[in-house]
C-alpha cells in the first residue's frame, strides 16, 4: 500500500460515498486508476465493507462503550460473540486490566440493559461495565 492508497482510504473514510471520479480529481488520478486501486483494497481485504455514518443523538438513539474482562482464553471465540451480537457496532481487543471495548448503539436504556444482561450472562465474559458517551467530535 502507498501514499496515494493511503490518501484513497483516508477520503473514503470521511465519505464512503464518494465517487470514483471525486476521489480521481482529489489525488489527481483517473477515475478508472482509482476504481483499479479501490477494488484491490476490496480484495486484498483492506477495504472490508462501507458503512453509514449518521447522527446518533439526531436519531434518538443511546451509544455506549462497554468495557469487558474476558472469562477464556485465548479470548477470539468470545470477540467473535461479541461482534456478531446486533446492537455492538465495534469491538476492539486490547492490553491490560480490560480485555475488549464493545461500541454499542442502542434504541433505549432499556434495550442498554438487556445488552449488559446478555453480555454479563455469557460463559465468555468475566465481568463487563458500561458508559454512556455523551457527545462525539
Amino acid at each position: 500500500m502507498d501514499r496515494t492508497d493511503k490518501r484513497i482510504l483516508g477520503l473514503l473514510g470521511k465519505n464512503a460515498r464518494m465517487s470514483f471520479a471525486a476521489l480521481g480529481r482529489e489525488i489527481g488520478l483517473s477515475r478508472t486508476a482509482v476504481q483499479d486501486r479501490v477494488n484491490r483494497l476490496e480484495t486484498t481485504g483492506i477495504i472490508r465493507s462501507y458503512d453509514t455514518n449518521f447522527s446518533i443523538h439526531d436519531a434518538g438513539m443511546i451509544s455506549a462503550l462497554l468495557f469487558i474482562k474476558i472469562a477464556v482464553r485465548p479470548c477470539d471465540q468470545a470477540l467473535e460473540w461479541l461482534a456478531s451480537l446486533e446492537d455492538v457496532h465495534e469491538v476492539l481487543s486490547l492490553s491490560g486490566e480490560i480485555d475488549a471495548v464493545a461500541r454499542c448503539v442502542v434504541a433505549s436504556t432499556n434495550d442498554l440493559t438487556a445488552l449488559n444482561d446478555k453480555i454479563g450472562a455469557s460463559q465468555f465474559i468475566a465481568s463487563s461495565t458500561s458508559s454512556l458517551v455523551l457527545a462525539r467530535r
